[in-house]
């Protein structure tokens, strides 16, 4: 799991083009992309296929999901961390398993729109 420092702020974060990004916080991971990736052993529940959301601890040392806007965020966010993951956008069908996976391991919440380079976010948001 990766250990994250950033902060994020949810009213009046601005993306590097300056667009406000407060008005478009979403309440829950529907829609968001998450990145799955190998389940080796760090985590008690995973997908049928082994899988489990990319997580980072932040500063409170608590686990947080890692949840992206949009599929292009999601794929710079691993070019930048140079890890293999698959992007899944969050949909009725997989969204069950993702809650059971985040609450076996005691998860936070959900880190939106992490940079790796900047180590900031967009928000954190509750995992619903």
């Amino acid at each position: 799991m990766q250990q994250v420092s950033g902060q994020g702020q949810q009213r009046g974060w601005q993306a590097q083009t300056g667009v406000r990004t407060s008005a478009v916080i979403p309440s829950t991971i529907d829609g968001l992309w998450v990145l799955l990736v190998a389940n080796e052993g760090e985590l008690p529940e995973s997908d049928v296929d082994g899988r489990v959301p990319m997580m980072a601890r932040a500063g409170d040392d608590q686990p947080y999901m890692l949840a992206f806007r949009d599929v292009a965020k999601a794929r710079a966010f691993l070019t930048a961390c140079e890890t293999t993951a698959e992007a899944r956008m969050v949909v009725k069908a997989n969204k069950p398993d993702l809650l059971r996976i985040c609450a076996s391991a005691k998860c936070a919440g959900v880190l939106l729109d992490y940079d790796l380079g900047t180590q900031a976010y967009a928000a954190a948001i509750p995992v619903a």
